[in-house]
């Protein structure tokens, strides 16, 4: 297993980071939110995140080479204002970020990114940017952290709201298994969760409704959280660092999983008009 130290970005020279990048490197860029979860989580949980779950993953590739850059901790987050705490990114600004970020590690010459996301709120306008990034010819896919071992462990959930949520279960599961790793204080936490109610419904059904054919439907509206919303969506009560330690540990195994598979796979950027499109040379062959 690759140690920690050698995957962090902002940790290597110039140089060793150029040894990384000729030798074929996957480059990680973990992205969040600085926004309000609830009474019980900080503002920082989705950048914290998906930055744990990159940096797991990182160093359990069986074949790829990953650095992980410096997090962006901000993102799009307009649906959080109503509370103290939130710092959002206009939508034109987060894509303007995003696409600068990614430009620079490619004019830079790396040729696999991937953005590791840690904030639902940021996933559609990622997958966009991501398309127009690769049909202008930048290698570089995203992911949210959480989607690649859904299937896993959303069965591992012990309350009554067995899904992805908002200051849930299992992000409030992952934020104590990550706090204990780091020898942080999360009695505050575990105090704060005690009494916390189930809540199913999402926060766009008014108090006392229980109809919701938006979610039926999938169909697209914000998860505003007004200001006089408990914050939450899920079952934080039933959260424990003891399953947050095994959901992260499923999460970063399938994860890395991913990071090996794509570093491997011949990917071809650009339009698809003959002549335009251009194959990107397989980082661990050279083809």
């Amino acid at each position: 297993m690759t140690n920690l130290s050698d995957v962090l970005w902002q940790d290597l020279t110039r140089d060793e980071i150029a040894e990384a990048r000729d030798a074929g490197a996957l480059v990680v860029v973990p992205i969040g939110a600085i926004e309000q979860h609830g009474s019980h989580l900080p503002v920082d949980t989705d950048a914290k995140l998906s930055t744990a779950v990159a940096r797991h993953a990182a160093v359990r590739t069986t074949s790829a080479r990953v650095l992980v850059a410096p997090s962006l901790p901000y993102g799009f987050s307009p649906h959080h204002l109503s509370h103290a705490g939130t710092i959002s990114l206009r939508l034109g600004t987060y894509l303007a970020v995003l696409g600068d970020i990614a430009a620079s590690l490619a004019e830079t010459g790396f040729r696999r990114i991937v953005f590791v996301n840690g904030h639902g709120g940021n996933s559609a306008p990622l997958k966009s940017k991501i398309a127009e990034l690769v049909s202008d010819g930048v290698p570089v896919t995203g992911v949210d952290y959480w989607a690649p071992a859904d299937a896993q462990w959303i069965a591992m959930l012990k309350g009554k709201a067995p899904r992805f949520g908002h200051a849930c279960e299992f992000e409030t599961s992952l934020m104590l298994a990550v706090g204990r790793e780091q020898q942080s204080d999360t009695s505050k936490i575990v105090s704060r969760i005690r009494d916390l109610p189930p809540r199913i419904l999402q926060p766009w059904v008014l108090p006392g409704e229980t109809a919701d054919p938006i979610a039926e439907a999938k169909a697209a509206w914000p998860p505003i959280f007004q200001g006089d919303d408990v914050g939450y969506h899920g079952d934080p009560a039933a959260a424990s660092a003891e399953n947050g330690a095994a959901i992260l540990d499923v999460l970063a195994t399938r994860l890395a999983r991913f990071f090996d598979e794509f570093a491997a796979m011949p990917i071809r950027v650009g339009r698809t008009a003959p002549g335009v499109a251009r194959r990107v040379s397989d980082p661990l062959t050279n083809r």
